[in-house]
């Protein structure tokens, strides 16, 4: 790759909040920031995207209905940027969007491409039980996710894992890979492409819609990872009393043999814990949502309800 002698010139295009913290991560490194593409005005980060953008005294271009626009797309190349950025953006960008700078675009990818393609990776990673992940920036092309790879990196599942803390941990982990593969192409260093294979039994990873209801008949170890892969961002839900109760963090109790008449029963109920029965073990209920209004830790949910043994989670 040829030495620029000059600064990267870079067109960013993401949405929050993985486009703030590596957006911010690139103005601290002094990269030179030709212009920043927001997401849909009627997307719910626009606002605060856009305030973001402009605080930075950052170069905000906006389209009217999307970024494949033909004169959009006139106004972009005429930036005459090296590279683009991307990060967690839902709009398909086209072959002559991707050609708009002299390098095409970059994409952060938070898992091991090409497994868990798509837009939640997060979720899926956690609930199909993965003990491993990691991170990907890839080219761009017309298909999500399925550009040549130029840098990955690897690391465990923690055994408490949230989707939240995965979230955090992908995003700050892209935001500095992003720097130091940045930083090789502006020294001119040779960036190894390496297309995808491997793509006969991939693992996708498409978008979430709604809340999940937990079903006791399950495993256990089921339970658990629903819980935490939809922790904060989605709700596990069951009803207490005839009332929706989210259940926000629990943990397994105890792995024994249980009663098929008491799976969601609850088994102890004091001001240490709420336990209740499923297939496989006791699950623990930490941080409860009930209704729309009260959070309880089991202290509080003890004494606001005085949960009693034989009652139902249904």
């Amino acid at each position: 790759m040829e030495k620029l002698n000059k600064k990267l010139k870079i067109v960013f295009i993401g949405t929050p909040d993985m486009a703030l913290v590596c957006l911010t991560n690139l103005v601290n490194a002094n990269f030179d920031i030709a212009g920043v593409i927001p997401p849909l005005k009627t997307h719910s980060t626009y606002s605060l995207f856009k305030n973001f953008v402009l605080e930075k005294n950052l170069n905000l271009i906006e389209f009217a209905i999307s970024p494949n626009e033909r004169d959009y797309i006139e106004k972009i190349k005429n930036l005459k940027a090296d590279i683009g950025v991307c990060c967690s953006y839902n709009i398909k960008l086209s072959k002559e969007f991707l050609n708009t700078t002299r390098l095409g675009y970059i994409n952060c990818h938070p898992s091991l491409l090409p497994q868990y393609r798509g837009a939640m990776p997060y979720f899926h990673i956690i609930n199909n039980g993965e003990k491993t992940s990691g991170i990907t920036l890839h080219f761009m092309s017309e298909e999500y996710d399925s550009g040549d790879i130029i840098y990955q990196e690897k690391f465990d599942i923690l055994p408490f894992e949230t989707m939240g803390i995965l979230f955090n941990r992908t995003t700050y982990m892209l935001s500095d890979a992003l720097i130091k593969v940045l930083g090789n192409i502006e020294k001119g260093l040779e960036i190894k492409r390496t297309p995808q294979k491997n793509l006969e039994n991939v693992q996708t990873a498409p978008k979430i819609e709604g809340n999940f209801k937990l079903n006791f008949k399950n495993s256990i170890f089921a339970l658990d990872r629903l819980i935490r892969a939809c922790n904060p961002f989605f709700g596990a839900y069951t009803s207490f009393r005839g009332v929706g109760l989210k259940v926000l963090k629990a943990h397994i109790a105890e792995v024994c043999e249980i009663n098929q008449k008491d799976f969601g029963r609850i088994l102890k109920g004091d001001d240490k814990n709420t336990i209740i029965g499923a297939k496989g073990g006791k699950l623990a209920l930490d941080v409860v949502q009930v209704g729309t209004w009260g959070i309880f830790n089991p202290v509080d949910f003890y004494y606001t309800f005085t949960p009693k043994e034989d009652e139902y989670l249904i």
